[in-house]
């Protein structure tokens, strides 16, 4: 089962949807979808909560889709683990006996200010308890910067906060961890009806530098699968001993610190997001909502044969900020520029902030156009 919620539903999910006739609730965004000329399953709120149960597994496209989640359905056990997912706090709470060297406290937001800077180690990263996106989110350096994010936190963040529920971006309390060095990665994994996960995708989420927090690129590699298959297989099982979870998809964020992974987040019900988990359509043939709905195991011997070598990665190609409306993507040049463009999706919508979204492929010999990718200025990417 489906929600469609903003800001994005590709072209392939909604194929997807309607070749396996898959129940989609019916709100703005599935109603929008219908009125283009598209055959979706669409179900009233009544019949969907009907549906449900005999359903057993259901996927939400953003956490736009929560708030409808907590007013209508049932199913309290499942609430209650989304509200345990999205609390960050508690969340570390639950893996303080995994990593119990890991420093994290929280504070209501009032009390910022009496923390005392000089009793904290730097960098840590402060941000909402209850969060979406990366709203009210500070990686901090030093004391300085540290009094920049209180005043900042102060005088925004209740404003952004009042966009969303309380059940999306809390407003009342602030995490305080320690930052997490190493490599970036991301995994989309589901807990079938037994408990047992199974990971969809494994992404590298590279930078151009330290100070780069853009998600211009994402990789994905057999060598990537052989490297870090394990290390987060291991992590998912001891969490769910903890946790619990069954017919549930999440989208996980780690860093790598050369001997553990440990997260960042977790969003619950969702794979990553932009439909940009729809990189693996390209590598396998596999949907992912669709292995999560029928409870298939993607195994990377099948998946990654006769592409041993290759790297199929997904990027978010950004809007730049001084494009005027009129301007769109530069498909043509793009396709020019890249070795293998599999797949291109130009959004027109200059509101998003996304001139297009992409999936390639490389190889060795090309390796070196990843690292170009990073730097590329978006502005030679546009035209009227």
């Amino acid at each position: 089962m489906l929600i469609l919620e903003k800001p994005y539903v590709s072209q392939t999910l909604i194929r997807t949807a309607i070749e396996h006739n898959i129940p989609v609730l019916r709100n703005a965004m599935s109603e929008k979808i219908v009125s283009e000329g598209h055959a979706l399953n669409l179900l009233d709120d009544e019949e969907f909560v009907a549906e449900y149960p005999k359903r057993g597994r259901l996927y939400t496209m953003s956490e736009n889709a929560l708030g409808w989640l907590v007013s209508h359905l049932p199913d309290q056990e499942l609430l209650d683990k989304i509200a345990l997912l999205k609390d960050k706090a508690t969340f570390r709470r639950i893996c303080q006996n995994m990593y119990p060297d890991f420093f994290f406290c929280e504070e209501e937001i009032v009390k910022l200010n009496n923390v005392n800077p000089d009793e904290l180690t730097f960098p840590l990263v402060l941000k909402p308890s209850v969060g979406f996106l990366s709203a009210g989110v500070h990686v901090v350096y030093n004391t300085d910067e540290w009094r920049a994010a209180i005043r900042d936190i102060q005088e925004n963040f209740h404003k952004v906060g009042t966009q969303f529920p309380e059940f999306v971006i809390g407003t009342q309390k602030f995490l305080i961890e320690e930052y997490i060095k190493g490599e970036e990665y991301a995994v989309d994994t589901y807990f079938d009806d037994q408990g047992n996960p199974n990971i969809l995708n494994i992404f590298h989420h590279r930078f151009a530098s330290e100070s780069d927090t853009s998600d211009r690129l994402y990789c994905s590699s057999r060598a990537l699968y052989d490297q870090y298959e394990e290390p987060f297989m291991n992590f998912l099982v001891q969490l769910n001993k903890v946790l619990k979870l069954h017919d549930f998809p999440m989208h996980i964020e780690f860093r790598y610190n050369g001997k553990k992974a440990i997260p960042i987040e977790i969003n619950p019900l969702r794979f990553a997001g932009f439909c940009l988990n729809e990189l693996q359509t390209h590598i396998s043939g596999t949907h992912p909502i669709v292995a999560y709905l029928n409870n298939i195991h993607l195994g990377k011997e099948e998946m990654w044969r006769g592409k041993e070598q290759d790297i199929y990665s997904f990027l978010v190609l950004e809007r730049p900020d001084n494009a005027d409306d009129k301007e769109i993507f530069n498909e043509k040049k793009f396709r020019e520029d890249m070795m293998d463009v599999l797949e291109l999706r130009p959004l027109a919508d200059p509101t998003i902030g996304v001139a297009a979204t992409a999936f390639i492929r490389t190889d060795d010999a090309h390796s070196a156009e990843l690292e170009h990718i990073l730097h590329l200025d978006m502005r030679d990417y546009m035209r009227i």
